[in-house]
């Protein structure tokens, strides 16, 4: 049976957190773009507005104390079966918190305003997406190399979760469209740390037997 092994990702890891930098230093922190203006116009509609109700109840699965519950949960269900992963699990929700708190701490951009609330300057990138992103991600992979989950499965429910909560950010009016952007960036950094990629011995085998025709080829040039 082909089971799968981790491989390490740094270059997915650098390369989505130079993206974060590079799109930050694009932003004017001061004036949202009209990609966000045009989000929030959509966002702002009777059908935006009935759509955010529909989906309030992701406003507590996005905070930390939501992501961080479930991961534990999911680590203590690992454990109790024998599986691991557990720890990537915890660190991907932990790390997420953590790293884009820090992140906030060096970019001050003013959420979408609402008439009668104080204004906030704590947009970018989106913790809710950031946490979410870097959670569902590491939980994937983690699902998917214990066999808990089909590599498609895990891809799917990944994808969907991360993709939520972002569209959820921005149709409930408390995000601008980039802050999420930044959010899924950031997100993936932090999940590209915590888990590595899953690769079958299949694959693994295909490429090793690639790589061992190019060397007898060179060696016998």
């Amino acid at each position: 049976m082909n089971g799968p092994r981790i491989v390490a990702r740094p270059v997915e890891a650098a390369s989505l957190a130079a993206a974060l930098a590079v799109l930050a230093r694009c932003l004017d922190f001061d004036e949202p773009t009209r990609f966000d203006r045009a989000c929030r116009r959509l966002a702002r509609t009777r059908e935006g507005r009935a759509l955010a109700s529909i989906m309030a109840p992701l406003y507590p699965a996005g905070l930390p104390g939501g992501y961080i519950s479930l991961a534990t949960a999911i680590a203590y269900w690992l454990h109790r079966h024998r599986r691991s992963g557990g720890t990537r699990i915890l660190a991907s929700a932990w790390a997420g918190w953590l790293v884009h708190r820090a992140v906030k701490l060096g970019y001050r951009r003013m959420r979408p305003p609402r008439p009668g609330e104080r204004a906030r300057f704590d947009s970018f990138p989106s913790g809710h997406t950031t946490g979410a992103t870097a959670f569902a991600l590491t939980t994937a992979a983690v699902l998917c190399r214990e066999r808990v989950l089909s590599s498609e499965q895990a891809l799917a429910g990944a994808a969907l979760a991360s993709l939520t909560m972002g569209a959820y950010r921005v149709i409930a009016d408390d995000h601008w469209a980039t802050d999420v952007i930044g959010g899924w960036l950031l997100g993936g950094a932090v999940a590209a740390c915590c888990a590595p990629r899953v690769r079958s011995t299949a694959a693994s085998r295909r490429a090793s037997r690639r790589r061992s025709r190019r060397e007898a080829r060179t060696f016998a040039a």
